[in-house]
């Protein structure tokens, strides 16, 4: 299996996507099994005459000969999730800023988003246009295609409020302040922000600071030399204490901190967004 991670460089939609993944697999390798976990990027995925299974937090992902394509967003996923592939793939994942996606679409990411890994189908041309992208013969070929593909679809997203809300929930400046209290910053009561999170966020408020500060705590581990004590993490991202931290980390992974981070095994730069299994 081959991963290749790419950075947008279309200025149009820089601001609103943070990377673009493509994976593919021959016929004849052996199958491959990996754990992802929750995180505050909305996440759209496409391949190419497969068949996926989801079944108990496990996705299986098969070459699939008579389906053209497959197309899967992926949002609302707030525990550990198993995927599994096996036969020849072509997939192109793309992982969208919070709000990022909400710039393209015509209508509130709840709306796309019944049921944990729904199909994906925003526009008219999209399944079509998809088939014609994953066929590209080259990595750049497909990357600047799916970016000149989505830049045409920008709309833009007209709640200034809520993006200003979730851009101080990840400042780390304000990593000690409550949802409440950062309600009544805005001047917004805790049941509006709730609702604005579940219409074009999926996630509550809660779910989405408990996966921001655990994605935190990882970019920390890995800024350090890898022997710093998980004690030193634990405060400065602003867990309650180590409780607290391994109680989220167990929702969030399965794992206590200690053990999930002994068993990383694929690191990309400046955050982990992996394990192979």
């Amino acid at each position: 299996m081959t991963i290749k991670l790419f950075k947008p460089k279309n200025q149009i939609i820089k601001p609103f996507i943070e990377s673009i993944y493509i994976l593919t697999r021959e016929e004849c390798e052996a199958p491959t099994e990996y754990l992802t976990f929750p995180s505050v990027f909305t996440i759209v995925t496409v391949s190419e005459k497969t068949k996926t299974i989801e079944k108990n937090n496990t996705i299986s992902i098969e070459h699939c000969a008579t389906c053209d394509i497959e197309t899967n967003l992926a949002c609302n996923f707030v525990s550990p999730v198993r995927v599994h592939y096996k036969g020849k793939i072509n997939e192109i994942t793309i992982y969208f800023k919070p709000l990022g996606i909400n710039q393209f679409l015509d209508r509130d990411l709840s709306f796309y988003s019944q049921g944990n890994f729904p199909d994906f189908n925003p526009f008219e041309d999209y399944k079509d246009s998809m088939i014609k992208i994953l066929a590209c013969p080259s990595y750049d070929d497909k990357i600047e295609s799916i970016e000149n593909y989505w830049a045409f679809k920008l709309k833009g997203f007209r709640d200034s409020l809520l993006q200003s809300f979730i851009n101080e929930m990840l400042n780390e400046d304000n990593i000690q302040l409550s949802i409440s209290e950062l309600a009544i910053k805005f001047g917004i009561s805790r049941t509006t922000i709730n609702k604005l999170f579940q219409r074009h966020i999926c996630k509550t408020p809660t779910q989405f600071r408990k996966i921001a500060r655990f994605r935190r705590a990882m970019n920390k581990y890995l800024m350090t030399d890898k022997s710093g004590k998980l004690t030193d993490i634990t405060y400065s991202i602003n867990y309650f204490d180590q409780s607290h931290m391994a109680k989220d980390f167990r929702a969030l992974t399965g794992r206590n901190p200690k053990s999930f981070f002994s068993s990383v095994s694929e690191i990309e730069k400046g955050h982990i967004t992996w394990l192979i299994m």
